[in-house]
Parts: C-alpha cells; sequence; structure tokens
C-alpha cells in the first residue's frame, strides 16, 4: 500500500504515513522514498527526522516536487507527503522487530553527487571524482537531480565512464527551474543542488520501462545537410518542404495539432554488446523553421548522417504508447513513477490520467511517483535523459531476491 497524507500539519502528515508502513511493514525498510510538495519544504528536516527515528530505513532519499503519483491518483497544488518503502525479501514483510543487516543480504547504498549545474566541462574533460565513488559499481541507479542542471546527458555519461554496468532510472524535481528551489534529501541532511541517489544491488533484479509517448509520422530520413541543431536538407531535400509534405498527409482537421505537438527523433544505434538491439529514438522539440533557408530547428545538435523521423507527442499518442508498456507486465511489489512534468491533467485532459492507467495496470498498492523536468532510463544499452516522457521502475515478485512495498 503506498502512503500519503494530504494532512496541512507537517507532523500530522508523517505520522499518518509512518504509521502505515509500520502497520504494514514494520521498521527497517532497506530504502525509503520521501516525496513533498512546495508547501512542505520548509518542515523537510523536521520530516526527515521523524521518518529516520520512526521506520530507520537503511537509505533514506527525498525531494520535492510539483506533482506526486501515489496508487491511482495525482496530488498538485496542495500540502502532501508520500512515501513508499522497500524490504528484502530475506525477511517476511510481517516482522516487526529491528533486523540487522545480515551477511549475504543485499544493501542499498545510499549517495550524494555534488554536481554543479553549469559544470559540463568537469564531466567532459575528466572523470569527475564525484562518480569515483561509483567506481565498477553494478546494478540500478535511482538518481534524483536538481531541477536547474542542464548537462544531464553529459552527468549520465560521466557516470557510464566509470560505472557501464548501471542503468539510471529517475529525474530532475523541484519545484521550479530557478535555482535553489529544489529540495534533495539523502538521510537526514538536505540540499539545495546538485544529486542524491539510491543504488539498488543486482541481487535485487529490476525491470524498467520507458513511454516516450511519441507517434511517428513520416519515413525515416538522412540528415544530409546540418549545423548543430538546424537541419538544411533531409534525403537531399529542404528540410522544411519535407515537413510541409509529411503533414499534408495528415487529415485537415488534424494538421493543425500535429503542427504544434511536432517532435523530432533521433534515432541512436546500440552500442556493444547489444548490437542485436534495434536502433531506439531520443526525442526532442521542433522550435521552428527559416522560409529564406528552408531549414528546421530543432532542440538537440544532430550529426550529419544522422537517421531521423518525425513524431507528434500528444494525450492520445501519450496514452496509446503507456497503454502499450504497461501491457504484458508481470505482478509487481513496487512501481516508481518518474513522470515528466508536461504530463499533467492539463495535458491529458482529465486528473489523475497517468496514475490511473498505471495504478489498473500493475495494481496500485504499487504506486509512487513523482513529477521530473526531465526523466531518466536507458535507450539502448545506454541511459539517456528522456523529455515529455515517463520512466517505471519496477521490482517483480517471482525474482530469486526482490523488494516489497508498502
Amino acid at each position: 500500500m503506498s502512503a500519503l497524507s494530504q494532512h496541512p500539519l507537517a507532523t500530522q502528515a508523517v505520522g499518518e504515513c509512518a504509521g502505515a508502513l509500520l502497520e504494514a511493514g514494520g521498521v527497517n525498510p532497506e530504502l525509503l522514498l520521501i516525496s513533498v510538495t512546495p508547501p512542505l519544504a520548509g518542515a523537510l528536516e523536521d520530516i526527515l527526522g521523524a521518518t529516520k527515528a520512526l521506520l530507520k530505513p537503511g537509505v533514506q532519499i527525498g525531494v520535492t516536487s510539483d506533482r506526486i503519483l501515489t496508487g491511482s491518483r495525482e496530488v498538485k497544488g496542495t500540502t502532501a507527503i508520500s512515501m513508499c518503502a522497500l524490504w528484502s525479501s530475506s525477511r517476511s514483510p510481517s516482522e516487526f522487530a529491528e533486523v540487522e543487516t545480515q551477511p549475504g543480504r543485499p544493501v542499498v547504498k545510499g549517495l550524494r553527487l555534488a554536481v554543479a549545474a553549469e559544470d559540463a566541462s568537469v564531466v567532459s574533460t575528466s572523470i569527475s571524482s564525484e562518480f569515483e565513488q561509483l567506481r565498477d559499481a553494478t546494478g540500478t541507479l535511482i538518481l534524483l537531480a536538481d531541477s536547474s542542471i542542464r548537462n544531464l546527458d553529459q552527468i549520465l555519461d560521466g557516470i557510464a565512464a566509470v560505472a557501464p554496468g548501471i542503468v539510471v532510472v529517475g529525474g530532475s524535481s523541484g519545484s521550479s527551474l530557478h535555482e535553489g528551489a529544489t529540495r534533495l534529501c539523502l538521510d537526514n541532511n538536505i540540499y539545495a543542488s546538485g544529486m542524491v541517489a539510491a543504488l539498488i544491488p543486482p541481487e535485487i533484479v529490476t525491470r524498467i520501462c520507458v513511454s516516450k509517448g511519441h507517434k511517428p509520422v513520416g519515413p525515416a530520413l538522412l540528415a544530409t545537410r546540418v549545423e548543430r541543431n538546424v537541419i538544411y536538407e533531409l534525403g537531399g531535400r529542404p528540410a522544411l518542404e519535407v515537413v510541409q509534405e509529411i503533414l499534408s498527409t495528415l487529415a485537415a482537421e488534424k494538421r493543425a495539432a500535429a503542427r504544434d505537438a511536432l517532435r523530432i527523433g533521433l534515432f541512436v544505434s546500440p552500442q556493444w554488446p547489444d548490437q542485436q538491439l534495434s536502433p531506439e529514438a531520443i526525442y526532442c522539440g521542433v522550435l521552428g523553421a527559416d522560409k529564406a533557408t528552408g531549414s528546421v530547428i530543432v532542440g538537440q545538435e544532430v550529426e550529419l548522417g544522422a537517421t531521423v523521423q518525425f513524431a507528434v507527442c500528444n494525450s492520445n499518442s501519450a496514452t496509446a504508447d503507456l497503454k502499450s508498456v504497461l501491457s504484458g507486465l508481470p505482478r509487481v511489489l513496487a512501481s516508481l513513477v518518474f513522470s515528466s512534468r508536461s504530463r499533467s491533467a492539463d495535458f491529458f485532459g482529465a486528473s489523475d490520467h497517468e496514475a490511473g492507467l498505471i495504478a489498473g495496470a500493475l495494481d496500485p498498492a504499487t504506486v509512487w511517483g513523482i513529477s521530473c523536468f526531465e526523466c531518466f532510463g536507458p535507450l539502448g544499452s545506454t541511459s539517456r535523459v528522456h523529455d515529455s516522457a515517463a520512466s517505471l521502475l519496477l521490482f517483480a515478485d517471482q525474482t530469486p531476491s526482490h523488494l516489497g512495498v508498502i
């Protein structure tokens, strides 16, 4: 059961959430995740101290978030706390006594990465000492980032350089894009910048799914003339002419909406040792066009000769893609959701839409999530930043070593 409280007093809200967790699973979870909406950010120190004392988690990480997903509900614009506790299968969830860490028992590790918001040079020219604590680690890294960090792809590359066996999931969160608005938590410590993380060991088998929410339109094309993020020619033809031709194939009543929702997918070839995987696309926005040059301006640099494909991203495509991703998934004990902030009630046209779909497919008792400015998840054999997407970290209950969520 997910724990959510909307009580306006932090002490009462903590009591309601922690009480539910204690009643259902007891103390000493391996990992406790906490999300609070901005009105409670000033009470974080008291919240963390109380949960640490009451639940005694091995690792405690948390973040402020504009939108919280718990069960089949999404809470935004009001006071709320949501908690998710995960216990090792090495003991019964109903065991209430305190348990010491046993030899051979999977251990979740908490980490702090003090990466500056614009510290791209540190990542691109040398391996930052901050990443050394991950050297040769394996498993799944739940990564929560300050929303003002702009060089997230480079940071993920830096992590992959020291620990290629890690898969990253999570996102950049907070209450706004202004520096200092985010609050990140690790155990009892609160930070206004950088990143916090929980490293799930490989003994605990996880599955990560990314719902990108895009519907391709038109054929895949080669970028035959480009300059940074400006595409002049696609397949030897003016890029703007190609875009107009693609839009003209849509029904007249759908063209205006498609033009507003138009995005571009850049195909990334899989890397060794997964050469047999099919290429996947990373999507970014179509920012504008220049009629004089016939060019199209996109939100990411494009390499000469890259394969691209246009797509639309709207409520219908996002709903259809999420349903496709959720179909056929096994029963899970925990479903952690990192949803792009664009995927709100305004986008879908209904309250609790995304949480409802996930809870309906995976059981509402398992769902805990936050809204992210950008989310992290796998792309082929690498971890990348995904825009307008949702990343799901799932803990199945049919693995040799698993976690339970309450």
